[in-house]
């Protein structure tokens, strides 16, 4: 990221109202961007958060955490909950898949982090 600061930005959903937190995710994914001076589609990056949440709040479990990190010319987003094994991708991670430079899924310290990173 020569030439860009790097940015980094955590956001909780609810405990409440998990779902509802998508939608707040995906206006902490929009302002992140910008703060980033990410260079490269705003509304990709928040697509990718809203597919990597919407995972973590129908398929894991515990309170689902949105990182975001980058700069002008990339954005690392992940997305942390406690499920005990990485679930099978489906449409919405075929979609992010596309939208990003790479994806994957990891594990750590016991947490289910599933990961993209996209470039302008």
């Amino acid at each position: 990221m020569a030439g860009s600061a790097l940015v980094e930005a955590v956001f909780s959903l609810p405990e409440n109202d998990r779902r509802g937190g998508v939608a707040l995710a995906r206006e902490f994914a929009r302002r992140a961007a910008q703060r980033c001076g990410y260079r490269g589609h705003h509304e990709d990056v928040v697509l990718v958060v809203n597919e990597l949440t919407t995972n973590a709040v129908c398929h894991g479990s515990g309170r689902p955490v949105v990182h975001i990190s980058g700069g002008e010319e990339q954005v690392l987003v992940e997305v942390v909950d406690d499920a005990a094994a990485p679930r099978a991708p489906g449409w919405g991670l075929q979609l992010v898949a596309v939208l990003g430079e790479s994806w994957g899924v990891l594990e750590r310290a016991g947490q289910n982090v599933v990961w993209c990173e996209l470039t302008a």
